[in-house]
């Protein structure tokens, strides 16, 4: 696919999904995005299992592409193509497993928490600096992150912003499992096919079940609510500087 996702099939219907775009760490876009969701859409069903990484062992994703980003209040449009991304990982009805290695950042993070199996190489560094850029992050994934990990380190994930790194990462909640970098392919793979193998209404059952658990944790008025307060957020002069400032620093060192 020319948008950057690369889709192979192999052994028991297992559906890899690689996000192809090593030259920016396998950052992410509309385009990409939109091509994950229909991927999702198109094949999902007749997946067994669906195994999400990005290319290479350097990043998974280094999150959304800054150079796509003006610092304007048109920014939040980027929440759409990363929202249909992320409900279609969980409308999906085989079972995802992503796989990460090397920088999860940003909205990367938003999809490999919206996968339902997360196995990581050590090398795994994730982070969530979204206040950095005068971001006030998707309620959908904040609601996620507290199911997953709990208030006190979804809190110091989004306002202490530290950089996880893998074994950290884990005992905080947020991997399924640490692998060893030459291992994880394998193992990856030996897991998505015993999903693949196992009777699928019984799999795609668990995932449902799951899910219905996971959506009682969002009121409506509340969504409302928290879109308002991001919307004034991403219109602040303050957010158009510390785009500014990032995306500087990013053509910085992509020059060294």
């Amino acid at each position: 696919m020319g948008d950057g996702m690369r889709v192979d099939w192999g052994q028991h219907d297992v559906l890899t999904l690689t996000i192809d775009r090593p030259e920016r760490r396998n950052a992410v876009d509309p385009e990409l995005l939109s091509a994950l969701a229909e991927a999702l859409h198109a094949d999902g069903a007749r997946a067994g299992a669906v195994i999400l990484r990005g290319a290479g062992d350097d990043a998974f994703s280094a999150g959304y592409d800054l150079s796509r980003l003006t610092g304007t209040a048109t920014d939040v449009e980027a929440d759409r193509f990363i929202g249909e991304a992320a409900s279609a990982l969980r409308a999906c009805p085989a079972p995802v497993i992503a796989r990460l290695a090397g920088h999860c950042h940003g909205a990367a993070v938003e999809l490999a928490l919206n996968c339902d199996l997360r196995i990581a190489a050590p090398t795994l560094r994730m982070s969530v600096p979204a206040v950095s850029l005068g971001v006030v992050y998707r309620y959908q994934f904040v609601a996620r992150l507290v199911q997953i990990c709990g208030l006190a380190r979804a809190s110091d994930l989004l306002l202490a912003m530290p950089e996880l790194d893998g074994q950290r990462a884990y005992s905080w909640g947020l991997l399924t499992e640490i692998v060893a970098l030459s291992e994880i392919d394998n193992h990856v793979q030996a897991l998505a096919e015993k999903l693949a193998s196992s009777p699928r209404p019984a799999v795609h059952g668990t995932k449902a079940s799951l899910n219905l658990l996971e959506r009682r944790a969002i009121a409506g008025e509340d969504l409302l609510l928290a879109q308002n307060i991001r919307a004034g957020a991403a219109a602040s002069p303050e957010r158009k500087e510390a785009v500014k400032r990032r995306q500087q620093s990013v053509t910085r060192r992509s020059k060294q």
